[in-house]
């Protein structure tokens, strides 16, 4: 058992002399980029053509191998060229430096006011240690070779037009950049409505007396300009008083501000009632101010009115009130307003001479049908103020009753009595009559026979 113990200690003694021989090495991989010697994380790190890691937020990837033979090591990341060498087995670290891919750059240049393509134009890119100029060609574009992932100034210079400056950051594919230049001469008119200060679209712009456009919906117009020159410029528009102005227009200018007052366009107001008959005295309240009162040909004037929309009430007692909203855009314009009368409750009772109600009337007012009394002999009805009403009641075995009212301003509500007298029954007296006559005709041909045989008596005695 002894021996046993010996031989398995010798053992386990050449077998760790066998394993310090053979001891393992740890390769330290840096990957950083060539042109600023920044880190690179996230870049996929190869190991003899096999995927073998990505590196960490420092760009380094550490890899652990027997150390019995050289490694083949190869990086690769988007917009970088791949790197690959070939580490000898002994190394513990190494520098992977990527080199940026070269891809393109196209700049294309538009006029801002015509949408046409700049030719001739100088553009300049430049970063650290590297400048390139080319100019437009016949369609606009400058071409240049660029690295991937990098940043960019560019510097845009053309015949007429204002200089062009900013900066282009390159990813990892070919990039197509589009600039507006704006002409040296041009120059915008701003214009505004000077009560709200909103854009005023359709606003005439005059340079010496010549229309130079209008105003868009945004109140501008860009027009080209020669600058270092005084111009008379003259703003119209319909609504608005003018605006005229002497100004010298300098190389630092860049657009005319105008602000526009309405002009007062004034107008008229009138009130008529259900008869076209003119209302004096109808008070006119604009936009809730009493502003004024017809007079007797129901007409109101008011000068002073600018062109836009307002809020009308026409007033007077007896009257329903009216409003609307006028929106006024001509000189002098005639705004007309109706006003109903107002309407009182009418109550009417029928009834006979003794107080007896009569349900069931039919009631006409102005010739129309109205309708019936309830069983309380009473119809409600609505009527207008200074309005001639002609009201009839009518049933049978009763006298039509009519009568003519009219209603004055100041009762709410108001009430007519028509009394009904029982009519005579013509049947029954037709009747009557016939019956009479037929016992008359009766008693005559009855005394006609008695007569008669009275006279026969005589004879026979005296025989």
């Amino acid at each position: 058992m002894y021996r046993q113990r010996n031989r398995f200690l010798f053992i386990l003694l050449c077998t760790l002399l066998l394993c310090s021989s053979a001891q393992a090495t740890i390769l330290q991989i840096s990957v950083q980029d060539s042109t600023d010697n920044s880190t690179i994380p996230h870049a996929t790190v190869f190991l003899n053509g096999e995927n073998y890691a990505r590196t960490n937020n420092y760009g380094q990837v550490f890899l652990n191998h027997s150390g019995l033979q050289d490694q083949l090591i190869r990086v690769s990341m988007t917009g970088y060229n791949d790197w690959e060498q070939l580490v000898a087995k002994n190394e513990t670290s190494v520098f992977a430096n990527l080199s940026r891919k070269s891809i393109t750059l196209n700049v294309s240049l538009y006029d801002s006011d015509s949408l046409g393509l700049v030719s001739g134009a100088r553009v300049i890119i430049y970063a650290e240690n590297m400048t390139q100029a080319n100019l437009t060609d016949v369609s606009g574009s400058a071409t240049f070779d660029v690295n991937a992932n990098s940043q960019y100034s560019i510097g845009i210079t053309a015949q007429n037009y204002q200089p062009r400056n900013g900066i282009i950051d390159m990813g990892t594919e070919n990039t197509d950049a589009q600039y507006w230049l704006l002409p040296s001469n041009r120059f915008s008119f701003v214009i505004k409505d000077k009560t709200g200060m909103a854009a005023l679209p359709d606003a005439e712009v005059y340079i010496d007396t010549v229309l130079a456009g209008k105003t868009d919906a945004r109140g501008v117009l860009t027009i080209p300009v020669t600058r270092g020159k005084v111009y008379t410029i003259e703003i119209k528009k319909p609504g608005y008083q003018t605006l005229t102005e002497s100004r010298a227009i300098s190389e630092t200018d860049a657009f005319y501000s105008g602000a526009l007052p309405k002009a007062a366009v004034g107008a008229f107001i009138y009130s008529f009632d259900e008869n076209h008959v003119p209302v004096n005295g109808t008070d006119i309240y604009i936009n809730g101010t009493l502003s004024g009162t017809t007079n007797q040909f129901g007409r109101s004037n008011f000068p002073n009115l600018v062109s836009g929309s307002y809020s009308v009430e026409v007033r007077k007692t007896g009257y329903e009130t009216v409003n609307r909203t006028i929106v006024i855009t001509n000189q002098g314009e005639d705004y007309i307003f109706a006003m109903p009368f107002e309407n009182a409750d009418l109550t009417l009772f029928v009834q006979e001479k003794d107080q007896k109600i009569v349900p069931d009337a039919l009631i006409i007012i102005n010739g129309n049908s109205a309708g019936f009394t309830d069983d309380h002999g009473q119809y409600s009805t609505k009527v207008r103020f200074n309005t001639l009403y002609n009201i009839t009641a009518i049933k049978d075995t009763y006298q039509t009753s009519s009568v003519q009212k009219q209603f004055a301003q100041g009762n709410a509500t108001a009430s007519v009595t028509l009394i009904m007298e029982k009519s005579l029954d013509w049947g029954l007296i037709t009747l009557i009559v016939i019956g009479a006559i037929g016992v008359l005709m009766l008693f005559a041909a009855i005394r006609m026979s008695g007569h008669r045989k009275r006279r026969h008596i005589l004879r026979r005695n005296d025989l």
